[in-house]
């Protein structure tokens, strides 16, 4: 029997490479929880791309839709003009829930999809990973998809799928945009 692993899905095109790349050593169950997208349209749009992906890769995912902006605002907001901190703490409300989703399930092995993005600070992510399993008693998956990239943004352009052009955030929009 191959060993379940939870994977977080930050959205449909990053999941793509991530579920190639594991699903031989593993059965996968996609995680949804993102109150980091905005503006809610936005985040409607990742959803029903995350969601075709999975069903278009014959993989499981469950929906986490609580839209907890406000918890997110929260540890956040304080750490607008300081992305790494700001990040971090993103990372860290979103590998927590992954990690109850995972232990509530007694799934031992969690990780992320933010790892095949060339925009995140995959170090970053790993220790978060690696605290959060030490407080929940699992293991974090570290992977470097990010020499994926490239090949998983050319499937999802092959696949018509919606490519957002921002992490998620309000302040990533902002940032990309160049509005200080």
């Amino acid at each position: 029997m191959t060993e379940k692993v939870v994977v977080h899905i930050c959205c449909g095109v990053c999941a793509i490479k991530t579920v190639e790349f594991l699903q031989n050593d593993f059965e996968i169950i996609g995680y949804w929880y993102n109150p980091n997208i905005h503006p809610y349209e936005e985040y409607r749009k990742r959803l029903q791309t995350a969601g075709y992906v999975f069903q278009r890769l014959g993989k499981d995912i469950v929906w986490n839709l609580d839209y907890n902006i406000d918890d997110w605002f929260a540890l956040t907001l304080p750490f607008a003009r300081d992305r790494k901190q700001r990040c971090k703490n993103c990372y860290f409300l979103r590998l927590e829930k992954t990690a109850q989703f995972a232990k509530n399930r007694n799934i031992r092995i969690f990780t992320t999809t933010m790892f095949y993005s060339i925009h995140q600070d995959i170090e970053e992510i790993k220790k978060t990973g690696e605290d959060i399993a030490r407080k929940y008693g699992i293991e974090f998956l570290p992977l470097d998809l990010r020499q994926h990239y490239y090949a998983g943004k050319e499937i999802a352009k092959n696949w018509h799928l919606y490519r957002q052009r921002y992490c998620g955030c309000l302040f990533s929009e902002i940032e990309r945009e160049g509005v200080k």
